[in-house]
């Protein structure tokens, strides 16, 4: 694909949900995006074209960002069935729709984890941690300045914004290139990226910054709160017996030995208070 035709597929791509029905799904929005590319393949050669719009009319369903995988794959089938003779055709066509299936579920997998599970919560999360880095109590415990509230909301909106948005652009061009680059040894370049890695990585970043603003949220609402021992004792035992419960359980030791230890503990701080 030259770069005029992968603008025009990148472009198009952004629209493969504006018509989804319980039918097909997204194949009027995937005809959409690949019809000037098979009008350009097939030319003057109308009942190739008709043929050509017929297969990719056809039920598709994958993950929107990731679906560049699909097209490019796809395409790139197109031309080889185009200089494909008649008595192969149906086999050409054949292969075309397993390339089809496996790309868009496979993609579809991916897609769901990295941007769904994994960048949509993960966006969120920035924008708390920039609210908090920026001095925004939005618990509301303490009074602020609104130009500096303001500001920081901006920032951490545009940062949230993104942490989402950039990723999904590459992919959605990185989907293009490498699907119709691709062959079945890298898997239509599904298999480019190591993506287990790389989702591993960002639901850990995620998990640490969200621990940071649980714990930063109970400092700044409690900063100001003075807390006898009686409160740090009771929540320290609430806290030893959780922790010891998880260990019993992995340890397969009914939890019933913890109830009676508990309830002789709690029994003796009453009689010593």
């Amino acid at each position: 694909m030259d770069k005029k035709n992968t603008l025009s597929l990148f472009l198009r791509s952004f629209l493969l949900q504006g018509f989804w029905n319980y039918a097909l799904m997204q194949n009027v929005g995937f005809f959409y995006i690949v019809l000037p590319q098979l009008k350009r393949l097939y030319g003057a050669d109308k009942a190739a074209l008709q043929r050509a719009a017929a297969r990719n009319l056809e039920a598709f369903n994958s993950q929107p960002v990731m679906s560049g995988y699909s097209i490019g794959a796809l395409l790139k089938q197109e031309a080889i069935i185009k200089k494909t003779p008649p008595a192969r055709l149906q086999e050409e066509e054949r292969e075309w729709r397993i390339i089809r299936a496996a790309s868009a579920s496979t993609a579809a997998s991916i897609g769901d984890r990295l941007f769904w599970a994994t960048l949509k919560p993960l966006s969120l999360v920035l924008y708390l941690v920039i609210l908090f880095a920026g001095g925004v109590d939005f618990l509301g415990a303490h009074a602020q300045d609104e130009g500096q509230v303001f500001f920081t909301a901006a920032l951490a909106l545009t940062g949230a914004l993104l942490i989402y948005n950039a990723p999904a652009f590459v992919v959605r061009l990185k989907g293009l290139l490498d699907g119709y680059g691709g062959d079945e040894d890298n898997f239509y370049g599904l298999i480019n990226l190591n993506w287990n890695k790389i989702i591993y990585f960002l639901k850990t970043l995620g998990q640490v910054l969200t621990i940071f603003v649980i714990f930063y949220g109970i400092y700044v609402h409690f900063s100001s709160v003075v807390i006898d021992a009686g409160v740090i004792t009771r929540f320290s035992l609430l806290l030893a017996f959780t922790v010891l419960s998880i260990f019993m359980k992995r340890l397969n030791i009914p939890n019933i030995f913890l109830y009676i230890t508990a309830t002789l503990v709690f029994a003796l701080a009453a009689i010593l208070a």
